[in-house]
């Protein structure tokens, strides 16, 4: 029987990692990912190190950008509707 080599996503050893620190020992967080405890331990130290990161790809970056502009947008629009809301009360009280 052939032995196939198994690959993980940058992203499953990141969180593999992540839980071995901070779900308790390598041992029972390896056993309950299927891994060898071996690798879990290697990739922790990797992530330790700050060698393990996820890169932002630019649309990530740009989409990051456009939700910032959208909020920013938001926050305009909130502030213009309660001037008007106030404006309306204004009005609604001398004009009787």
């Amino acid at each position: 029987m052939k032995n196939t080599r198994r690959t993980f996503t940058l992203g499953f050893k990141i969180m593999a990692a992540s839980m071995s620190i901070h779900c308790g020992r390598v041992s029972d967080v390896a056993r309950e990912l299927d891994i060898s405890t071996s690798t879990l331990q290697h990739w922790k130290k990797l992530y330790q190190e700050g060698r393990y990161t996820i890169k932002k790809t630019s649309s990530e970056i740009s989409h990051k950008n456009e939700l910032l502009k959208l909020r920013k947008h938001i926050k305009e629009l909130e502030i213009e509707r309660d001037i008007l809301k106030k404006a309306q009360n204004v009005f609604s009280r001398s004009g009787g």
